[in-house]
């Protein structure tokens, strides 16, 4: 019983971290195709389409890599889900914080909640 909890936090912190580190890199990504630009009549930051879709794409594999890791890592799909509750949290902290449309906050929470469906699929792990 205490090995299954430990393998679960364990499985659960690097699936986390995965999961953050891909979305970083799909950040990161997106803003060297397509970087920010400064509007100096308005005084706002326009964020191009491609960094955008980078950041939903990134919402995805992220979630997708780091939920599909601790599943098979934790031999259960709670972990997985632990993963895309991190980063469903995360989408709408920054959604939050940059008064993004709602239409970002929605995806931020459907992306995630897809990419983790999908990872317990590819997993193996129907039931936990």
């Amino acid at each position: 019983m205490t090995n299954n909890i430990f393998r679960s936090i364990i499985a659960t912190v690097i699936g986390i971290a995965v999961a953050f580190a891909l979305l970083w890199l799909a950040q990161y990504a997106g803003s060297e195709f397509s970087p920010d630009a400064y509007d100096p009549n308005s005084g706002e930051v326009l964020i191009p389409i491609g960094s955008t879709i980078a950041l939903l794409v990134g919402w995805f594999v992220g979630t997708f890599a780091g939920g599909w890791i601790a599943m098979r890592a934790s031999r259960g799909t709670g972990a997985g889900w632990v993963v895309a509750g991190a980063v469903i949290g995360a989408a709408l902290y920054r959604a939050a914080t940059l008064a993004d449309a709602w239409w970002i906050m929605a995806f931020g929470v459907a992306i995630p909640l897809a990419g983790v469906w999908i990872a317990q699929r590819a997993a193996g792990t129907i039931a936990d």
